[in-house]
């Protein structure tokens, strides 16, 4: 999986004994193998239950096999420990949401995610409904789907929102 010493001198979100923790389960996941299979991934205690397990594995999963090699798990790990950094968070969120890799979150892109997030049992009328509601509140422009900058504009609000909701 390669050496991680490159990985010191960066802001990282995962520390440099984290991620090398990391490899070693994600070898050991892969029974030593040079590829992780997706039911390996999604075994990891760590990511276990993340609704966004799915979509990460196919944004690194570069060959669309259902496995991830070894140049996919240091760009994933790499990824990880840049999450630190706001700016990088904001843009990895994109990544997951512009599932079509288009350079935007478009309305089926959000009703993908959504209904695959989906754990309140919301249905397909009401998934429909908050994209609705999403794209006009944060569509500047009109176009019908969200650029970086909108879409990064809808996290911002909801943080503060949530934020908000936090201090009562």
């Amino acid at each position: 999986m390669g050496n991680l010493q490159s990985l010191d001198n960066r802001q990282a979100g995962l520390s440099k004994a984290e991620l090398e923790r990391m490899e070693r389960r994600l070898k050991r996941l892969g029974r030593g193998e040079k590829e992780l299979a997706r039911s390996d991934f999604q075994m990891i205690p760590e990511l276990a239950g993340n609704p966004f397990l799915p979509r990460i594995f196919e944004m690194y999963d570069t060959d669309g096999d259902g496995y991830m090699g070894a140049a996919d798990l240091r760009a994933l790990l790499e990824s990880l420990t840049r999450l630190a950094n706001e700016e990088e968070r904001y843009h990895f969120a994109f990544r997951i949401y512009d599932a079509d890799d288009d350079g935007f979150v478009s309305r089926a892109d959000l009703l993908r995610q959504l209904a695959a997030t989906n754990r309140r049992g919301l249905s397909s009328a009401q998934l429909e409904q908050i994209v609705s509601h999403t794209l006009a509140a944060y569509d500047a422009d009109g176009d019908g789907q969200l650029s970086f900058q909108e879409f990064r504009a809808l996290l911002s609000a909801s943080s503060t929102e949530r934020n908000k909701s936090l201090a009562f």
